[in-house]
């Protein structure tokens, strides 16, 4: 039973060093509380940020006391905590530093999305959220100048050109799925 749990250890402590590593290149982002982990996603997503909301009632005394009718306003504010969870399908991926690249890819699209605050604040659930995300050009075109600079950071070769990047990333990520059965 132990030997199960330091596997999963290792794993988020693999994820965990990664987002580190990918904070560099996301400067404004150093004061949040960002963590990461594997999880288990819907089949086509490789990763997803979860926000915490802190939730504030307020009553209004006067319509209670004098009135008689209750009045409550609820105020949900974003709390400054984000978890980025990645697909543990990537697991899968038994070449370390080919899980890496693929893991740091995925991360950087997260948070990036954090960075330009892309999602719907009073959203509820992920699928509220979801909708808003806004994935055009120029956001990929971000996510691969941020990629190749952290590239540049950990003394890899930059890669020239974007859509041969969305290639071997799809490339990687459909391999896995050939390989896992469906239940």
């Amino acid at each position: 039973m132990r030997g199960l749990s330091r596997v999963g250890d290792l794993s988020m402590d693999e994820a965990t060093k990664w987002l580190k590593e990918c904070l560099k290149v996301f400067p404004l982002l150093k004061n949040h509380n960002i963590t990461c982990k594997y999880s288990k996603l819907p089949k086509n997503v490789m990763g997803r940020v979860k926000i915490s909301y802190v939730e504030e009632k307020d009553i209004d005394a006067r319509a209670l006391l004098i009135e008689g009718r209750r009045r409550v306003s609820i105020t949900r504010k974003r709390d400054d905590e984000y978890k980025i969870e990645i697909s543990e399908k990537l697991k899968g991926v038994k070449e370390p530093e080919l899980r890496r690249q693929v893991v740091e890819h995925t991360i950087i699209h997260e948070l990036l999305h954090v960075e330009k605050n892309d999602f719907d604040v009073i959203a509820e659930d992920y699928k509220t959220r979801k909708k808003k995300k806004i994935h055009v050009k120029a956001f990929k075109e971000e996510v691969f100048r941020r990629f190749n600079q952290l590239r540049v950071l950990c003394k890899v070769p930059i890669i020239e050109n974007r859509d041969d990047l969305d290639l071997a990333i799809n490339k990687m990520v459909t391999s896995l799925e050939d390989k896992i059965p469906e239940k």
